[in-house]
């Protein structure tokens, strides 16, 4: 499977004076401190491969002053490392097999590192990619570290670069400097769960002297990085180390989200995971009749396969009428069964909210697929995603995204489904639907929208508001001045209460 990632031009004010900064480069003269340590999460962000650490020969300015030189950083230990973590061989013409690539730092300020661009030498065949413009948030350099916040460095091809770094794993280590443990990694035992309990598996290093920790509600992953930021400053201590299990709230997802502090108080990384109920209850939903499901979303992802179409049961919820579910419609969808295996033990829905007739979409559904390391796989309409971002109803209407009913059928416009994996590009989401196959045959004679005209329709408006902490917890009695997050309806936001 191969999803498209999208390259963004820089803004201009961050990659100034870059020619002049190399020419400066260029005329010290270097001495060798010998050899350190480089993790790279820059060139394996591009390719979704995991950060490797390596060792690197490292050099500062003859004068002892502080400029230093990483020699060959994308050469023959980066190639090796990337073999043995992420199973990938590269062949000679694709890294820095001959040493000829450098990056250049200038430390004079230690809390605003210069990171001079630098072609690196790695190129899988769609042009060579360089590292090293400095984005917006500071490298710094303390204790013979070099060490950048999360999108702190930009990467790219030709003349595109897109903000790195995104899991905080950066590093160059002088020579003689003790490398550090700051591994983070979360292991849950599901990411679908039919009942409440939420158990996972934590691994921290010996480095890491605190872990903080919330829990997000249906929370967005292209919001992660602002989340990080706020569990970093407001959350609360994870004590666990290893196994640890906690209840669900009365949610359909959740996200948890810690942070490893060293013993400054600096983040030195951090893991998320996201997990969803599933609602097995058969007392909660009434059977409508069979439905004819075609599927334009994974046919938009997998070249070379067909549309499919399968038919399952439509059912519609007691407690929310205007909500209806298709059951496990790509169970019976032959070109897909291999990403089954890991669900076979439970149903999955696709959510269809009805709220609106004018306005029909697709919740955020996990339809139980996997595609080995990249996780869980997702759909999710762009209506509800405007939804949670803080866009109304009627907003959602001008967009012009929702589902289209006619002669009992239900299609969705061009580009308006989305599709995602938990461990892919952070869970991000991309357009799909792009050939506008993606269809649903209702029951014959079944109405969708016959039972909304009696049902109050969610106001976001009008709804009551509830007050959660960060670790999801529902709060009766917010406080003045602390950091909260809000659900008025089918919104959700963070805000300090005043």
């Amino acid at each position: 499977m191969l999803m498209k990632k999208c390259f963004t031009l820089l803004m201009a004010a961050l990659i100034v004076s870059v020619a002049a900064q190399n020419a400066r480069a260029d005329e010290i003269v270097y001495k060798s401190l010998g050899m350190g340590w480089m993790t790279d999460d820059m060139v394996t962000q591009l390719l979704d491969w995991q950060p490797v650490t390596y060792q690197v020969e490292i050099m500062q300015a003859e004068d002892d002053s502080p400029f230093y030189r990483v020699v060959s950083p994308y050469g023959k230990a980066f190639a090796d490392e990337i073999e043995k973590v992420n199973n990938k061989i590269l062949t000679p013409e694709q890294y820095d097999s001959e040493g000829k690539c450098y990056i250049d730092i200038d430390a004079s300020d230690p809390d605003n590192v210069i990171f001079h661009k630098t072609m690196t030498g790695f190129d899988l065949g769609t042009g060579e990619v360089f590292i090293g413009v400095n984005s917006s948030y500071n490298v710094v350099f303390r204790d013979g570290k070099f060490t950048a916040p999360m999108l702190g460095i930009a990467v790219g091809m030709g003349e595109s670069a897109i903000a790195a770094n995104r899991r905080g794993k950066f590093r160059i280590v002088l020579p003689g400097i003790e490398l550090s443990d700051y591994i983070m990694s979360i292991e849950p035992a599901s990411q679908c769960l039919t009942e409440r309990t939420f158990k996972a598996t934590l691994s921290v290093g010996a480095d890491i002297a605190e872990v903080r920790y919330a829990v997000f509600p249906n929370m967005l992953e292209d919001e992660m990085i602002g989340h990080v930021r706020l569990v970093t400053e407001s959350g609360a201590t994870f004590g666990p180390r290893g196994e640890f299990s906690y209840e669900m709230d009365e949610v359909n997802k959740e996200t948890i989200v810690l942070v490893g502090l060293d013993r400054d108080g600096e983040r030195v990384g951090y893991v998320w995971c996201s997990y969803y109920f599933i609602d097995e209850d058969p007392d909660g939903w009434t059977d409508c009749g069979d439905a004819e499901f075609t599927d334009g979303i994974l046919q938009d992802l997998i070249s070379n396969i067909p549309s499919q179409t399968t038919r399952c049961m439509l059912q519609q919820s007691k407690a929310e009428p205007t909500r209806y579910r298709l059951v496990d419609p790509y169970s019976g969808l032959d070109e897909y069964a291999a990403l089954n295996a890991k669900h076979k033990d439970h149903h999955h829905y696709i959510y269809i909210n009805a709220g609106t007739p004018e306005c029909i979409y697709i919740e955020e559904s996990p339809i139980g697929m996997e595609s080995g390391q990249y996780g869980l796989m997702r759909v999710n309409s762009y209506v509800n995603y405007f939804l949670c971002v803080g866009y109304d109803i009627e907003e959602c209407i001008e967009t012009g995204m929702g589902a289209v009913i006619e002669d009992g059928v239900m299609t969705f416009p061009e580009d308006a489904l989305q599709f995602s994996m938990l461990n892919y590009d952070d869970g991000d989401w991309y357009s799909v639907n792009t050939k506008q196959e993606t269809r649903i045959v209702l029951p014959e004679g079944f109405d969708i929208t016959s039972s909304v005209a009696n049902v109050a329709v969610d106001n976001n408006i009008d709804a009551p508001a509830e007050y959660y902490d960060l670790q999801g917890v529902k709060i009766s009695n917010p406080q003045s001045g602390k950091l909260y997050i809000k659900r008025q309806g089918s919104t959700v936001s963070k805000l300090i209460v005043r």
